[in-house]
């Protein structure tokens, strides 16, 4: 016996606030990105594992403004850093199963909620890969200071680790509003 497959139209379940639950699709972006942060934690718990053995007992664990180690701890503290990162990772992901729930810049309305909601949970994709990616350089500069070949974090680190967060929730902001 064939069953036929009725698809629920998405736009149809509306919440309490009169928001669309709408769940946008992945395209190859999306995806892309989660590979990216996926492989991203991966590559950031190898290069952990591979280096805790070759650290010394102490190590870096806070940098002033310069990029400069002004604090030290004991070689387990580089263990919080993939942990934190895993669980901001798993926790933006959870955030992005509830786009009807942000608080948004516009009025969602059913016309515009689903470009709204895959807007949204792009920029949260792409911040995932950031704060990955930006725990990982923190962790490589850690172990290379702690080694005795690093410099730090450098002069460069707190404008780039800024600019990759906001940069792209600034452009979000700008097309939210051109979408509304």
């Amino acid at each position: 016996m064939i069953i036929p497959v009725v698809r629920r139209r998405q736009n149809h379940r509306i919440d309490k606030s009169g928001r669309p639950r709408v769940r946008p699709e992945m395209t190859p972006a999306d995806w892309l990105l989660e590979g990216m942060a996926i492989i991203g934690l991966l590559a950031f718990a190898g290069y952990v594992i591979y280096q805790y053995r070759r650290l010394p007992a102490v190590i870096p664990s806070h940098f002033n403004a310069a990029g400069m180690p002004d604090d030290y701890s004991g070689k387990s503290t580089i263990l919080a850093l993939p942990g934190s990162a895993l669980f901001v990772y798993l926790l933006l992901t959870l955030i992005a199963m509830v786009p009807h729930q942000f608080n948004f810049s516009v009025k969602i309305t059913p016309e515009n909620a689903l470009k709204q909601y895959t807007m949204a949970i792009r920029l949260i994709r792409f911040l995932k890969l950031a704060i990955i990616l930006i725990f990982f350089y923190i962790t490589v500069a850690i172990a290379g200071q702690a080694s005795g070949s690093g410099a730090g974090l450098g002069q460069w680190f707190m404008p780039v680790s800024l600019g990759a967060v906001f940069i792209p929730l600034i452009y979000y902001l700008v097309y939210a509003r051109r979408y509304r």
